[in-house]
């Protein structure tokens, strides 16, 4: 009787730290709009979440800045007809390239969202 009181209590412990970490990791990676401006290079774990959670097509300029602050300031990827954001390093086991957030606009509307490398 004791050793399956233990082993219950084992699974129970288990079972806490999983719903612990899935909870402590849906928070990190959450996304808010002040995370995304405050800390630029922690972008690529959260921009999942911005993707899902935001309908980017259709969305104006405006709401874009509204949405996700200033472009970044750069020339990677950059044309006159979109704005780029850095998300932070390539999200793999070596990572030695950086992702970017490219929204390509027609009549001042987003009418494509890419993730891409450098």
């Amino acid at each position: 009787m004791r050793t399956t009181l233990l082993k219950n209590k084992k699974v129970i412990l288990i079972i806490i730290i999983c719903i612990s970490g899935f909870c402590y990791n849906r928070a990190i990676h959450g996304f808010s709009t002040e995370q995304w401006v405050d800390y630029p290079q922690e972008r690529v774990g959260i921009v999942d979440n911005l993707l899902k959670k935001y309908q980017l097509l259709g969305i104006t300029r405006e709401e874009v800045v509204l949405l996700l602050g200033e472009e970044t300031e750069t020339d990677y990827f950059k044309t006159e007809n979109n704005m780029v954001y850095y998300l932070g390093q390539e999200r793999s086991l070596i990572s030695i390239n950086s992702e970017w957030l490219v929204l390509e606009f027609q009549n001042d509307c987003v009418t494509e969202v890419n993730i891409v490398r450098d």
